[in-house]
């Protein structure tokens, strides 16, 4: 599996914005010019450009679908990708495989969210944490993970979050009742959880920084 991650912080100046918006689809284009807060043009920007750049690099003349669950896949080529962005960050995870890739910037512990979406164990885990950082880092663990399994197995949110147990007693994330999976995660800039849920079968792994 390849992983490419963005940071849009250039895109904040007007001519290198103009400059990229002329290397996505018309479609992307358009996408971009109905959206109204500047962070989200500038995100769906960088998810473009990330397409784009695995499409040359991957040498995929197809059109991108999307399928009956919401997930964007490519018509023809077997390839799977999947994006995500939070804040300043848009990530891509490409596979021979299904694949899930989840990013948020870390504001918070909610335990209001947690008590509410999360398996009883996942809540024990954070809750179990020695201080608020690390409780906000542990509430970000998991919800990462659970977002980048669903994405993976293309149900989204129709599967409810605290039907399935994401368990870290090892040391590493898992998920209890699907062990077809492995998960790998990562920090950004210290402010940034980065999940991802891919096929087990995928074994060689290549993380990369690109700009535009």
């Amino acid at each position: 599996m390849d992983i490419y991650y963005f940071n849009i912080t250039p895109l904040r100046n007007k001519f290198i914005f103009e400059r990229n918006l002329s290397k996505v689809s018309k479609k992307r284009q358009e996408k971009i010019a109905r959206l109204k807060r500047n962070d989200d043009k500038l995100r769906c920007l960088g998810a473009g450009l990330l397409i784009e750049f695995i499409k040359e690099k991957y040498n995929i003349n197809d059109e991108i679908v999307i399928d009956k669950f919401g997930k964007p896949h490519f018509l023809r080529t077997k390839d799977s990708f999947n994006i995500s962005h939070s804040g300043n960050y848009v990530v891509i995870a490409v596979s021979r495989f299904n694949i899930g890739i989840d990013i948020q910037r870390m504001e918070k512990n909610n335990q209001l969210v947690a008590e509410r979406n999360f398996h009883q164990n996942e809540c024990t885990y954070i809750n179990e944490g020695e201080d608020e950082n690390v409780k906000t880092q542990r509430f970000y663990e998991v919800w990462t993970v659970k977002e980048a399994y669903l994405k993976n197995v293309g149900i989204g949110l129709r599967k409810p979050l605290n039907s399935f147990e994401v368990n870290f007693a090892e040391g590493k994330a898992k998920i209890m009742d699907n062990p077809g999976y492995e998960i790998l995660q990562m920090k950004l800039d210290e402010r940034y959880i980065m999940s991802v849920c891919a096929d087990i079968r995928d074994k060689e792994l290549n993380i990369e920084e690109v700009a535009f």
